[in-house]
């Protein structure tokens, strides 16, 4: 009875196994119909994925565990599917970003950085929070050459606060407008336009996503680039689910 009991279990186990080794991952990047680059693609809790401007290169992918600062002693547990893709002019950055375990992100209006302008509105039946950061390379990994930068941000809560999506854009700030660019409304504006036309996020279907995705495959961490600590900083902070 003994070894009918564990040849049943090993069978179970082979065809687990061989069951979910044929599963697609529920993130990953591929191909999409309005996009001529690879993009990052959300299959599952939500179905998402972004439409980056026509213009935009990819530079490069990656998939990172992170440890988040929290409002306790200790760290939280994220992890993060990012492309960062480029033009003449700036970087845009796409990601998705899980809390793990117990841990949840803090809500939309805390900003990860001090901002010089944010706002919310209505997008695709959620609410989408923007801001713009002047920000350096000490405290984001994305500014050109470690200077200091303009950036903004779009930012989605989703699946009870488990799931981050994010988009950003970033430009070099001209030298001469470095130390009163938050005071600059003419070029705040300008920027912000050029921001939102960098790239679209589109909340979809599972079932659009299936028909319409090409290539679609795991993103690894193999080709890891960017530090993981400022990663972890940038992405923003967690709590414990059911805390405010």
């Amino acid at each position: 009875m003994k070894i009918l009991l564990l040849i049943v279990a090993v069978i179970a186990v082979a065809v687990f196994v061989l069951f979910m080794g044929g599963q697609q991952p529920l993130r990953g990047i591929g191909h999409i119909p309005a996009c001529g680059q690879p993009v990052i693609i959300s299959r599952a809790r939500p179905p998402l994925t972004f439409v980056p401007a026509a213009d935009m290169q990819l530079r490069h992918a990656e998939n990172r565990t992170l440890r988040p600062k929290t409002r306790r002693s200790i760290d939280g547990d994220a992890r993060v599917w990012l492309a960062v893709y480029g033009n003449e002019r700036g970087t845009l950055v796409t990601a998705v970003a899980d809390a793990e375990g117990r841990w949840e992100w803090e809500a939309a209006h805390h900003a990860s950085f001090p901002a010089i302008r944010q706002q919310q509105y209505a997008y695709q039946n959620e609410t989408l929070h923007e801001q713009l950061m002047r920000l350096d390379g000490s405290s984001d990994p994305f500014c050109p050459d470690a200077a200091p930068c303009l950036v903004y941000r779009a930012k989605l809560l989703l699946n009870f606060r488990k799931t981050q999506v994010l988009m950003e854009y970033h430009e070099a700030i001209p030298e001469h407008l470095v130390r009163d660019i938050a005071f600059d409304t003419s070029y705040l504006n300008a920027f912000q336009q050029r921001a939102r036309a960098s790239c679209q996020i589109s909340l979809t279907d599972k079932a659009w996503l299936e028909t319409h995705v090409q290539d679609f495959k795991k993103l690894d961490a193999a080709g890891e680039r960017t530090s993981r600590a400022l990663l972890s900083r940038w992405v923003g902070e967690m709590e414990q689910e059911g805390r405010m």
